[in-house]
This record gives C-alpha cells, sequence and structure tokens, in this order.
C-alpha cells in the first residue's frame, strides 16, 4: 500500500519505519516525491530506481534514416533501420544528512503539536538543497583537502554540469575568447549569445530542441537579459519587466520553477574577477538521477546531550547522456548597468 504525505511524515519522525530506519520501496519514491518538489532541477531530470548499487541502464535511440524505396508485391527481408539501445552505466555514492536541535532550540522555537512536520519540511529542503548542489555543481576533483561544508558536499561526487564540461562532451561556447570577441574579456548576455549558443546545437537534436530544451542559468543572469531586453526600442518593454512576458531566447524558455526562471545554484562569481558565470542549454530529461532503492531515515533523542536528532542515508549517482547534444557557454558576466550601491 503506499503511503501519503502524512503517513510518511509521521513514520519518519515516529522512528517507526522499518529495521534500522529502511523505508519499502513504496515510502521512499513518496518521500523522493515529496523532495524534488522543494528543488529547482530535481523535479525536471529523469529519476530512476534502481535496486543494485552498480549496474546499467539503457536508453534508445533511431539515428539511423529507416525509409527506402518499395516495390509493389515484392518482399523484403532486409533491415533497414533499427532502435539503438545505448548503454548507460552508474555507479552509486552513499551520503548522509544530519542535524540536531537541542531541546531550548525545540521547546522555545518550534511551537505546538506540528513541531515534527515543522522540522522535517526544513530538512526536506536543507536535503534538497544539498542534492540539488552537489548534482549540478558536484567534482570530485575540486578541493583536494576540502574544509568547508560546501567543499565537503561538492567532493562527495561528480554532477551532471562538471560531466557536460569533460573533454570531448558537450559543445563549448567562450564568449570571452575564440570565435566571439577575441578579447579575453567576459561579455553580459544578449540576444546574439544565446543565438550564438543555440546554433551550436547539432542539427539532430534539433528537431526537438524547442519544446524540450532549457536554458539552465543563473538567476542574475536571467535578469539581466530582462533589462537588457526592456532597455531596447521595441514592444516588450514594460511587458518583460513585469514578468507578463515569458523570457524564450531563440524560443526556448528558461527552467522554472514557481514562476521564477534561473537556477539559484549556479555560482556567479567565477573567473579571475570573481563576477563570472556559465550558463547550459539541452534537455533535462537527459540528466539521469539514479536513486538506489536503499533510503534510510532515522530520528532519535539522545539524552546524555540533550538533543533531538535527525539522520539520513541515501545513495545516488548522477549519469549525462547525449553529452554532444548540450552546449555550455562560458566567460558570461554581469552586465553592471543596473548596479548601484546601497544606501
Amino acid at each position: 500500500m503506499t503511503l501519503t504525505r502524512e503517513e510518511v511524515l509521521n513514520k519518519f519522525t515516529s522512528n517507526t519505519i522499518g529495521v534500522n530506519g529502511l523505508l519499502n520501496d513504496d515510502q521512499a519514491r513518496t518521500f523522493v516525491n515529496e523532495f524534488v518538489q522543494q528543488a529547482e532541477l530535481m523535479g525536471d531530470v529523469d529519476r530512476i530506481f534502481k535496486p543494485e548499487r552498480s549496474g546499467e541502464f539503457f536508453y534508445i535511440d533511431m539515428a539511423e534514416p529507416a525509409t527506402v524505396a518499395a516495390t509493389e508485391g515484392t518482399e523484403y527481408t532486409d533491415e533497414t533501420g533499427a532502435v539503438t539501445h545505448t548503454k548507460g552505466r552508474y555507479d552509486v555514492v552513499k551520503r548522509r544528512t544530519q542535524f540536531y536541535l537541542t531541546w531550548e532550540d525545540m521547546a522555545w522555537t518550534i511551537e505546538g503539536s506540528g513541531y515534527k512536520d515543522t522540522i522535517l519540511s526544513m530538512w526536506m529542503q536543507r536535503w534538497a538543497l544539498d542534492s540539488e548542489i552537489l548534482a549540478c555543481l558536484g567534482d570530485e576533483d575540486a578541493n583536494a583537502e576540502p574544509a568547508s561544508r560546501m567543499e565537503k558536499l561538492i567532493d562527495i561526487n561528480e554532477g551532471w554540469f562538471e560531466q557536460v564540461s569533460a573533454a570531448g562532451g558537450s559543445q563549448i561556447l567562450d564568449v570571452a575568447n575564440a570565435g566571439w570577441t577575441n578579447t579575453g574579456n567576459p561579455t553580459y548576455p544578449t540576444s546574439a549569445l544565446f543565438a550564438a549558443a543555440y546554433n551550436l546545437v547539432p542539427n539532430k537534436y534539433r528537431k526537438f530542441a524547442k519544446q524540450n530544451y532549457r536554458w539552465l542559468a543563473g538567476t542574475r543572469l536571467v535578469e539581466d537579459y530582462r533589462n537588457w531586453l526592456a532597455s531596447r526600442s521595441t514592444n516588450l518593454g514594460d511587458s518583460v519587466l513585469q514578468g507578463k512576458t515569458t523570457l524564450t531566447p531563440q524560443g526556448i524558455p528558461f527552467i522554472n520553477k514557481n514562476g521564477c526562471d534561473g537556477l539559484a545554484v549556479i555560482p556567479e562569481d567565477l573567473g579571475v574577477g570573481e563576477d563570472e558565470t556559465f550558463m547550459i542549454l539541452g534537455a533535462p530529461k537527459n540528466f539521469k538521477w539514479i536513486v538506489h532503492r536503499e533510503f534510510k531515515l532515522l530520528g532519535e533523542y539522545i539524552r546524555r546531550r540533550d538533543i533531538f536528532e535527525w539522520t539520513g542515508y541515501m545513495y545516488d549517482d548522477f549519469v549525462v547522456v547525449n553529452k554532444p547534444s548540450f552546449v555550455k557557454v562560458i566567460g558570461i558576466t554581469k552586465n553592471t548597468t543596473w548596479d548601484y550601491e546601497a544606501v
């Protein structure tokens, strides 16, 4: 029987989920579905639940033409086209999400009988954000000796964006150098930048690009583009600034969550001047989130420390398929025309 959201919440905080906090398959799926509602991108990617901790998954493609001339009254036995089954490999990584509250925190800041739901909601939001940061920005080689909590998070696994950036993968557009300004200076977003990025999409993927692709960009980049559009002598102006017009460069929308365009996890302080960012164009469904079914949630009161502690364990991996279909744009900077110092 599939549990309701309330039943999952109650079982989680009552410590009666199962042996050692292990969720069954229905509970795990329900929790993950609630989990992704807190994230910006995770709900748009392809989630795959697997019983094994490592192995293969398959996706299909029909890249070759399947039509030839035919003659009436003739039987044909030759094969003209076939669906290609392509293998993807995964190897899940175990990670732990944990927090605690002192008795004082519990008693003085969280009121009423609904404190369990309040705590779990807060935890799910943090867990979802951590997972999205790892999925998007994870880089196992980023820090030789990770010190901060953010560095330790990034180092857990290789995320989608790092895989897109790998040599021999996606199309890379460096708008600060070759093929653009050739000045070595980053540039702010304009319609020409989006056009150049779209023109790098291989022809075989363009047929469905308008309906399946999304611009994955930081929120500041989106707003810079919005203000740049509004500053032009066109009819867009106020409609763009007021959000009445959906931003769709080259006919493709930005990733959007709850009416907000952009991904907050994309950094905007990259580069020598710490003022650069990047943008990715592609189909989110080509990002695979492999979730192992062993999902543990535990909560307990530790008397010797007078604290309430909640711990969750999960195994997952992040895989990118059809890498050549992605375009990554680097060397983008902020449009400081709109920057003013706070008084």
